[in-house]
């Protein structure tokens, strides 16, 4: 992965995210750079991804620390 893109925040990459899926889908690239964002996308996607899974572990652990048993919560069904 490239090291530019670990030195991102969470919420750098997610923006860098988006602007990539906006280009693709104009559909004004060429092939070739078509295939370079997308690659991109994927380094950033896999960044977030392993952000996201450190985050859920540090969770894990608070909750741990303040509870003997831990709660597995249905993040799905909680309005943020």
């Amino acid at each position: 992965m490239d090291n530019n893109i670990l030195e991102l925040s969470f919420e750098e990459a997610i923006s860098k995210l988006e602007n990539i899926v906006k280009d693709l889908e104009k559909g004004d690239l060429t092939l070739d750079e078509s295939l370079e964002e997308f690659q991109e996308g994927i380094q950033l996607y896999r960044h977030c991804n392993e952000i996201l899974n450190k985050t859920e572990g540090k969770i894990k652990v608070i909750l741990e620390d303040n509870a003997k048993d831990i709660t597995e919560l249905d993040y799905d069904n909680i309005d943020f």
